[in-house]
């Protein structure tokens, strides 16, 4: 490597600087309730309001997390009570084919289909 080589590459490596990782704080916010009021994932400093942190994967899914004794406890969603529905010629009047979508009974709809409690 010749002289004007030798300086160009060393003005070069005088210009580049090594990026430091930045550390992401997930941060999710709460009420007195336990209840998550707000989330952030920044390197900033925000305002002190309660909070905690937490993993990334928590913070993406912090709609099934509610904030007990400072600390993040999922939130059981079971009802604890559940009823199978079956096919019937009476019974939840819904769209055929799409059982998700009841009709009331002002509705009407060019194909429909029942679904009835199941018989055990």
């Amino acid at each position: 490597m010749n002289q004007e080589e030798h300086d160009f590459w060393d003005k070069v490596s005088q210009l580049v600087t090594v990026a430091t990782p930045v550390e992401i704080e997930y941060r999710l916010y709460y009420n007195q309730l336990g209840e998550i009021v707000g989330r952030s994932s920044t390197v900033e400093t925000l305002p002190t309001d309660a909070y905690i942190i937490v993993s990334r994967e928590e913070y993406d899914r912090y709609f099934d997390y509610q904030i007990v004794d400072g600390r993040l406890k999922k939130i059981d969603r079971s009802s604890g009570y559940s009823v199978q529905l079956t096919k019937s010629n009476h019974g939840y009047c819904v769209v055929k084919n799409h059982a998700s979508l009841l009709l009331e009974p002002e509705e009407t709809y060019t194909t429909t289909e029942y679904y009835a409690h199941r018989n055990n």
